[in-house]
């Protein structure tokens, strides 16, 4: 892979004030996808939801995000929980809202995950979630509401795992 544009989802068009908040993980395709939107113009910052009080991933993502060069916030999934009244919600079913009410109180517009699928708006203003070129993590996301996907970039959904893995290690 080339430092040069790397295509993804469409979102080559913004300008750099526009703000993107990715969350972490600390995993390869969290870098990758920071990355990708930082080459594409968008102004990064991450963010970690914290499942559980000892979760090893807070950690992890906020050495990527020092590594990185970017500003990493930790969100607690336990708050968000109480805060939406939803007690039958799973943890992890709580990352996508945790990132959007985070992006809300930060005044920024996208949130963005290192998952490898699409997500397309049709000509009728309807965003579909579409199963990645190579990888296919859409399943895990097929349950989004429209309000999420209108505000999801996926930037992996036109790479490999080892262009991914590339990008990561650069």
């Amino acid at each position: 892979m080339s430092d040069t544009f790397l295509p993804g989802s469409g979102f080559d068009t913004y300008e750099q004030q526009d703000k993107v908040l990715v969350g972490l993980c600390g995993g390869t395709g969290c870098k990758a996808a920071v990355r990708i939107l930082q080459q594409q113009g968008f102004a990064v910052m991450g963010a970690v939801v914290r499942l559980c009080t000892d979760d090893p991933v807070v950690d992890a993502a906020k050495e990527a995000a020092k590594a990185l060069g970017i500003e990493c916030i930790t969100l607690n999934a336990s708050e968000l929980a109480s805060q939406l009244a939803e007690e039958t919600a799973a943890p992890a079913d709580l990352r996508f809202p945790a990132l959007l009410a985070a992006a809300d109180r930060l005044g920024i517009q996208y949130i963005a995950t290192g998952h490898r699928a699409r997500v397309e708006t049709g000509a009728d203003g309807v965003h579909v979630l579409c199963p990645a070129e190579i990888a296919d993590e859409s399943a895990r996301l097929a349950a989004l509401p429209q309000e999420t996907l209108g505000r999801l970039i996926l930037p992996l959904g036109d790479f490999s795992p080892e262009d991914v893995a590339e990008m990561a290690a650069e």
